[in-house]
């Protein structure tokens, strides 16, 4: 039985995690269900990942570590970076719409994508810590970079849950909506119309910590002569 929903429409590819008796909880079929997805998205502009019954996900289904060996555990954590990582890589917007709660690894799932949105109330944490494990899906470096060390420090070591209020404060939070599904809907819009070619080069260039301005020059030489670079600059002109 397929643990997630896929639905393409105007260049958006919806993801929905449908575990809803489990809180949306993931395992490895979760992780060769979005793969499977992102096998098929190449020419969308938007993915949107979001969790079924108004709530994200509360993080990996911690039954799968009862009796796991250390060889099994280390296949998880790096078969789950592999994918928070292509789907941070990927050409395509990646969006988060945090209903309810995003906990440990649905935390670090919508740390991959490049958009965050979340309610004031929603509740999001790696809470890991609290299991005696700590985040092994990449969550660590991502909210460094978002939140910088001092706050990352402190999410993962008290395995606190934060509101989204005080996760937009942080960075870890890109906006704040009373409806994450509708505000993320409408932004999934706008966005399927920008141009992929500009899209896959941005986020080229911001998937490094620095890049050299030479870099940024040959694609933008690149990006200039596209067709729809074209179109886009004669469409603005004839205004």
């Amino acid at each position: 039985m397929s643990v997630i929903r896929t639905e393409s429409r105007d260049n958006i590819l919806f993801i929905t995690i449908d575990r809803v008796a489990k809180k949306n909880s993931l395992t490895m079929d979760v992780v060769d269900e979005i793969n499977a997805a992102l096998d098929h998205a190449d020419n969308e502009r938007v993915i949107v990942f979001r969790g079924e019954g108004g709530f994200f996900s509360a993080g990996a289904d911690v039954s799968q570590f009862r009796n796991i060996s250390s060889e099994e555990a280390a296949f998880f954590s790096r078969k789950g970076n592999e994918m928070m990582d292509r789907i941070q890589n990927f050409d395509a917007v990646s969006l988060a719409a945090l209903e309810g709660g995003a906990y440990g690894g649905g935390l670090e799932l919508a740390l991959s994508c490049d958009i965050r949105v979340a309610s004031p109330t929603t509740k999001l944490g790696l809470t890991e810590i609290n299991l005696g494990i700590f985040p092994g899906w990449g969550g660590l470096k991502r909210i460094s970079v978002l939140a910088g060390k001092g706050p990352a420090r402190y999410v993962a070591l008290t395995g606190r849950v934060v509101t989204g209020t005080d996760a937009f404060s942080l960075g870890i939070v890109s906006v704040l909506a009373d409806d994450p599904a509708d505000y993320t809907l409408k932004l999934a819009s706008e966005l399927s119309q920008k141009s992929k070619e500009s899209i896959r080069r941005i986020k080229k260039l911001l998937s490094r910590d620095v890049y050299q301005s030479d870099e940024e020059s040959r694609l933008f030489g690149e990006v200039v002569v596209t067709r729809e670079a074209r179109e886009l600059v004669e469409k603005f002109l004839k205004r």
